[in-house]
């Protein structure tokens, strides 16, 4: 057997080992077990931001969350919310990640069951920041998404802020590395930003933080950090 990352491409193989009982049973939920059939895809996927309505109201997602995400559309079909269609509605499958990306998407009101539906992608945007009066950064639309902080008018994200507008980071939602990235920027719980701008971002590719895009015998794509295909184990289906 051999870690997902380092499978070949266009051939069938069979899964012989899922790492991590958390993992494996939010892999288990998606059909995809001991045993299954997957092919790994050689495809790259251009990823923007998306904006989806769930229990709780509107939040925006990067691309690279919206592709760990799987939706059973209320036509029966299954597919990441990456894929999905303006208006298009159904309840969240099942979520591709560890623990800590299920409490993050949770804390901004989406999890496994929830009625969800797509309301349109978003053009990639780049937000200039002044931190705590003193430092200007610039960040991402992604990283945008995942600071969640309270404002005059009550919490969001801070890819939802005003110019101006003031805005104190309650919660980081991203992993380790992530986490470093905004340490090096000094952005913590606590921390004051105030948005002075906002310009035109770049399109990402999927490969840079995705990839590993496999498909299912029932045709589900499924779209991986190597983190977490290095956790699924395969072999040539015989």
């Amino acid at each position: 057997m051999t870690p997902l990352t380092k499978a070949p491409l266009g051939i069938p193989l069979t899964v012989g080992k899922i790492v991590g009982q958390g993992f494996g049973a939010r892999m288990g939920r998606l059909g995809v077990f001991v045993g299954t059939s997957l092919m790994r895809l050689g495809e790259s996927v251009a990823v923007e931001p998306v904006k989806v309505r769930g229990p709780l109201g509107e939040a925006v997602l990067s691309g690279s969350w919206a592709a760990k995400m799987v939706v059973h559309l209320d036509d029966d079909r299954r597919l990441p919310l990456l894929e999905c269609k303006p208006g298009e509605t159904g309840h969240v499958e099942g979520i591709i990640g560890q623990d800590r990306f299920a409490q993050s998407i949770e804390a901004l009101g989406l999890k496994e069951n929830d009625r969800i539906t797509f309301v349109r992608r978003l053009p990639p945007m780049a937000y200039n920041v002044l931190v705590d009066g003193k430092t200007r950064v610039r960040l991402g639309e992604g990283q945008a998404s995942k600071l969640l902080g309270q404002t005059p008018t009550g919490q969001v994200q801070f890819c939802g802020v005003g110019v101006g507008e003031d805005f104190v980071v309650t919660h980081i939602l991203a992993g380790e590395n992530a986490r470093a990235t905004f340490d090096s920027l000094h952005i913590k719980p606590g921390t004051r930003l105030s948005l002075t701008s906002v310009t035109a971002g770049q399109v990402m590719r999927l490969g840079r933080h995705n990839p590993v895009v496999c498909a299912t015998s029932d045709g589900l794509r499924l779209y991986f950090q190597e983190k977490d295909a290095d956790r699924i184990l395969v072999a040539p289906r015989q």
